[in-house]
């Protein structure tokens, strides 16, 4: 590998980008900004299910978190959030989600922290990924998404099973 064959492949993968996709995944083709969000959710928990099994312990934590947020985001659009107007921060989407009642103050302040201290120590490996702690954090991801799921007029746009 060279810095000459990793500057050919930034400007592949720009060119990727910006060329209008063909392929798309499979229920992701979608106009609907909170649709998008929730059936993202959906795809990340399949995901995290499949590499658990596999011992993938920082994806399955990384991955479980990240879906989390995916559905608090769509239960925010669904109420009306532009997009451009979604918190830009990862805490503060559990901020507005408590602000207007998708989840409960306890439930945010702790997804807050668990957020801050658990999944930045586990990304930047000060914290190990084990079994158990991506156990726990998938099924607290699976728990949310069916919770917030189960909130909305558009439960049927779900692609889980």
């Amino acid at each position: 590998m060279s810095g000459n064959r990793i500057e050919s492949l930034v400007d592949e993968v720009q060119a990727a980008f910006d060329q209008r996709p063909d392929e798309i995944e499979s229920g992701l083709d979608t106009n609907e900004a909170d649709v998008l969000q929730l059936r993202k959710s959906c795809r990340l928990l399949a995901g995290a299910a499949s590499l658990l099994d596999e011992g993938f312990y920082t994806i399955v934590i990384e991955t479980s978190f990240v879906a989390i947020e995916r559905v608090v985001e769509f239960k925010l659009l669904e109420r009306g959030v532009e997009p451009r107007d979604l918190p830009g921060t990862h805490p503060g989407v559990y901020t507005e989600a408590a602000r207007r009642g998708i989840l409960s103050e306890y439930v945010a302040d702790n997804l807050q922290d668990l957020w801050r201290n658990h999944r930045a120590k586990t990304y930047y490996q000060d914290g190990l990924a084990a079994r158990v702690r991506a156990e726990k954090l998938f099924e607290l991801a699976t728990e949310t998404h069916e919770y917030v799921v189960n909130q909305s007029v558009k439960r049927h746009e779900c692609l889980c099973e």
